[in-house]
């Protein structure tokens, strides 16, 4: 993970989260993908502060692990939590049914690595649920900002990925796409635009705000 991006999150712990537009439409979005989580071992990855750690609890969850680059950000999410590296994951072969990476991928320089570490960790017939922010939107001047703990914005220079090269990315790691959507930032996100003092969302309504993956694991090695 790249210094200036952990340095940022650790100063925005805090706050994560307050004010945020992108969560508005993500929280929405993300959980609709997740399979059934009852009984089965769920990764939080990017847990931030532990958000689908505690649904996947509140689901039944057998087992859930949080792990974030950033320790303030971990120390926030419910134990079992820890400081980990998406790209190198301390965790066994195939210990886990689902992972979900919310708004992570932007972040992370070798997302292959991060694939193909998720596909590791996950047993065969495991889901990994994603969400990023959507190129269009990226195209479009929107960008990952954060209020830090002295109520000042950092803004992160973090493009998402493209959206061959993210489906390339996943079927290269064994992950079959079984669900793929691109949310539009709409009225849902009216009040947010309010809020800021923005008089842009007339002219961006109606712009892929967000892609949300749900992709399985195969069976191959």
């Amino acid at each position: 993970m790249r210094t200036d991006v952990r340095e940022v999150f650790s100063a925005a712990a805090a706050a994560y989260g307050r004010g945020n537009p992108l969560l508005a439409i993500e929280r929405d979005e993300t959980p609709r993908l997740l399979p059934r989580l009852s009984g089965r071992d769920v990764l939080d990855l990017g847990c931030g502060h532990g958000h689908y750690a505690r649904l996947a609890r509140a689901r039944g969850a057998r087992r859930v692990l949080a792990l974030d680059f950033a320790l303030p950000m971990a120390a926030a999410a419910p134990p079992p939590a820890g400081v980990a590296d998406a790209g190198r994951l301390p965790l066994a072969d195939g210990c886990m049914d689902v992972v979900v990476a919310a708004l992570l991928l932007s972040f992370v320089p070798d997302r292959a690595a991060l694939l193909a570490e998720v596909a590791r960790v996950l047993r065969p017939g495991g889901a990994l649920v994603l969400s990023d922010l959507h190129p269009a939107a990226s195209a479009r001047g929107w960008r990952r900002s954060f209020e830090d703990g002295e109520g000042r914005t950092r803004v992160i220079d973090a493009p998402p990925p493209a959206l061959a090269e993210l489906r390339a990315a996943l079927a290269a790691a064994g992950l079959d796409v079984a669900e793929w959507r691109e949310p539009v930032i709409d009225e849902r996100l009216r009040p947010e635009f309010q809020r800021k003092g923005r008089g842009d969302f007339a002219a961006l309504r109606g712009t892929p705000l967000l892609v949300t993956v749900k992709a399985v694991k195969g069976n191959r090695p």
